[in-house]
């Protein structure tokens, strides 16, 4: 009896002495992964609290200056990409239309910048997110009059251009933006100046604009809310509030930089059309995964 009660305590003692350091090998790792979890979502947290809400936006801009012959410009506005990228569409652009094909300029002309928008995509097979249009004089305003840039105009123009436009010699100009719009209505008054060539010295000009007054992409959303009145446009006030996030992201951003991309179009006995090449550019642009380098 005495024996096997020896036995008994000798097993108990065997078995606890296995059990208890598994049992707290068990909790160890468990409050070890708890701890893990309970970092990883403060971290998490903490990065949902730090990341702006403009750093995780992106936005795609038909942007129509209205006049006797209109001008377009595609923009980019990547928050992950910390990145504004312009592509300027010539108002020659021929469109699929119902009727057959109409030019970007004329469908503007005739049924205004929603049913440009509307034709533009069904022509690049992506749409913008949304179109803003105004005169070049309320883009300029909406700027304001401090935003002087220093413009190349080698690095677009021609000698034989640039003589024509007295800046040969001088070939870096200081504009405003009221002295950038007149500096584009000159280049395209220039004898034999072609659609993509114009497209290139604008986008250059408002990429310019957008690189050198990092400062004030903050206060361009409430430029536009200002001037409503002179524009067209089916930005809605939510979107106007998370473009203003974005561009107030991108003011800041330390790795914020500004491209244009030029188009090489051929010509058509309508107008003028995009390669194969130049559409594979836009849709890039317009499309939701990244577009800058």
């Amino acid at each position: 009896m005495h024996k096997r009660r020896g036995l008994f305590f000798q097993s108990l003692v065997l078995t606890l002495l296995l059990v208890i350091p598994m049992m707290g090998m068990v909790v160890f790792f468990a409050s070890q992964r708890t701890e893990q979890q309970m970092l990883q979502q403060a971290a998490a947290g903490q990065t949902m609290v730090s990341e702006p809400a403009g750093a995780r936006n992106t936005h795609r801009l038909l942007l129509a200056v209205q006049a006797e012959s209109p001008a377009f410009l595609l923009l980019r506005l990547d928050g992950p990409q910390q990145a504004a990228i312009f592509c300027a569409l010539p108002g020659e652009l021929e469109l699929k239309a119902p009727s057959g094909t109409t030019t970007l300029g004329d469908c503007y002309l005739t049924a205004g910048p929603a049913r440009a928008s509307e034709l533009l995509t069904d022509t690049l097979g992506v749409a913008p997110d949304a179109y803003l249009a105004a005169t070049a004089n309320t883009f300029a305003s909406i700027w304001g009059e401090d935003a002087d840039i220093r413009f190349d105009t080698a690095s677009v123009l021609s000698a034989e251009e640039r003589k024509e436009l007295d800046c040969a010699e001088e070939t870096v100009l200081e504009l405003t933006p009221a002295q950038g719009t007149e500096f584009l209505e000159q280049a395209a008054k220039l004898p034999g100046q072609q659609p993509a060539a114009m497209a290139k010295v604008r986008g250059a000009l408002w990429a310019a604009f957008f690189r050198q007054n990092p400062q004030h992409l903050a206060t361009l959303a409430d430029g536009v809310r200002g001037a409503s009145s002179q524009t067209l446009t089916d930005l809605r006030a939510q979107d106007l509030y998370d473009l203003e996030d974005t561009l107030t992201w991108l003011s800041t951003a330390t790795g914020y930089h500004v491209d244009y991309q030029t188009l090489e179009l051929s010509r058509t006995a309508g107008g003028w059309q995009l390669t194969a090449d130049d559409l594979e550019l836009v849709q890039t642009l317009l499309e939701g995964g990244s577009a800058a380098e």
